[in-house]
């Protein structure tokens, strides 16, 4: 068992090592989301997973309370510029991860223990050394990560199991008898009254899809004005999409099948673009990313070509709709900083993937989603920012079968 602890966490830490190309800010944002995941399946395999979760959420309200609450305190400032620095969330995360590891499923392992230490202290270390936080942000998200890990919280662990008891259990209970009714009763009747209404629909079902996975996004053009700050700006900016980082990009796609071929789609989509480094230093900017989301929503069509005597089913979409990013803009030094949530311009996307057929019921599937997204932003201060932004994914999920 100790060997096996050892070689699974080798085998984590050596696999993000090489989907991150070796470096260190990269490997650390990987690995802020890596340690609170295996944390969490550890929770889950002892029987501990609702407790987990708890501490989990309390630690976020622990991280961004400081956050925002110490508004622009010098110790709120992060050395590259902006605020909202303290703790080190990152770090916090990690940390939480590690320990919850080290005391559970990693406990007869003491080489296993000390790679998931190791882990959690590059990820503070990285941070650092890209200079999104001082040494004490950092140290302050690695005290608190491991407090709420092992503090003794047995009030709050007792009332969140309870809340979990009164109001989630009973709501997934609920949808699932009410998803075994809809389709046992409904289904035919509801589905048959949309067939004859826009065509020809003989069979109908509705999936559900959850994905994650690997997004980039190629150069565009940036252009606007900042009276308060950069004044008229026009230049090309490089991205870095870091899927990896917290909250991770995922998606949730509703499929309602109308026949054996075709259906309609309802998608959203979390993605998120850093400006690099290169376009900061070159265009003056201190900030540009919409790090919390593009936040793309559309509504499409779905056809796919199965084929009873294969497991696997290809399919292509497309899709419309808005998208609905949290703009983080900073154009130079004393400009004001723009970072709230806009309904800013349209989106369209395109899927090509193909499902594998796991039960009757669920499939795993992957995918190449492309996305274009227009953002059409308001800066504080009086300013706007526009740029046409392509965003490509390369997905996988699982499709599960009401």
């Amino acid at each position: 068992m100790r060997h096996l602890a050892l070689l699974g966490m080798l085998a984590i830490v050596s696999l993000v090592v090489v989907l991150s190309d070796r470096q260190a800010q990269l490997i650390g944002d990987r690995l802020q989301v890596v340690l609170p995941l295996a944390g969490l399946a550890c929770a889950i395999a002892q029987g501990d997973g609702v407790r987990y979760t708890g501490r989990y959420l309390l630690l976020e309200s622990a991280i961004k309370g400081p956050k925002f609450g110490l508004g622009d305190a010098p110790i709120n400032q992060r050395p590259s510029g902006g605020g909202h620095g303290f703790p080190s969330g990152h770090t916090a995360a990690a940390s939480f991860g590690a320990t919850a590891l080290v005391m559970g499923c990693l406990r007869d392992s003491p080489g296993a223990q000390a790679l998931a230490v190791l882990s959690a202290g590059f990820v503070g270390g990285s941070r650092i050394d890209a200079g999104k936080h001082t040494i004490w942000q950092t140290l302050a998200g690695a005290v608190l990560g491991y407090a709420v890990a092992v503090l003794k919280l047995g009030a709050f662990d007792r009332a969140f199991r309870g809340l979990w008891l009164r109001a989630v259990t009973p709501v997934l209970r609920g949808v699932r008898r009410r998803a075994r009714r809809w389709r046992r009763r409904g289904a035919i009747l509801a589905l048959s009254a949309l067939a004859a209404a826009t065509g020809s629909a003989t069979k109908a079902e509705m999936e559900l899809w959850v994905y994650t996975g690997h997004q980039s996004a190629p150069h565009s053009n940036v252009r606007g004005s900042d009276p308060a700050g950069a004044g008229d700006f026009d230049f090309t900016a490089g991205w870095e999409g870091r899927p990896f980082d917290m909250p991770p990009h995922w998606g949730l796609r509703g499929v309602w099948w109308r026949s054996e071929t075709f259906g309609y789609t309802l998608d959203f989509n979390h993605t998120k673009i850093y400006a690099d480094d290169e376009t900061l230093a070159a265009s003056g900017f201190e900030m540009l990313e919409f790090t919390d989301g593009l936040n793309n929503l559309t509504a499409g069509i779905i056809r796919r070509w199965p084929d009873p005597s294969r497991a696997w089913t290809p399919y292509a979409g497309a899709s419309a709709g808005v998208v609905i990013p949290h703009v983080e803009v900073r154009t130079g030094p004393g400009a004001p900083v723009t970072q709230e949530y806009q309904l800013v311009g349209p989106s369209v996307a395109v899927i090509f993937g193909a499902t594998w057929r796991l039960t009757d019921r669920t499939a795993l599937f992957g995918e190449y989603k492309g996305t274009w997204s227009r953002i059409d932003a308001d800066l504080t201060g009086g300013g706007a920012l526009e740029t046409e932004v392509i965003t490509n994914a390369l997905n996988i999920g699982l499709a599960y079968r009401f």
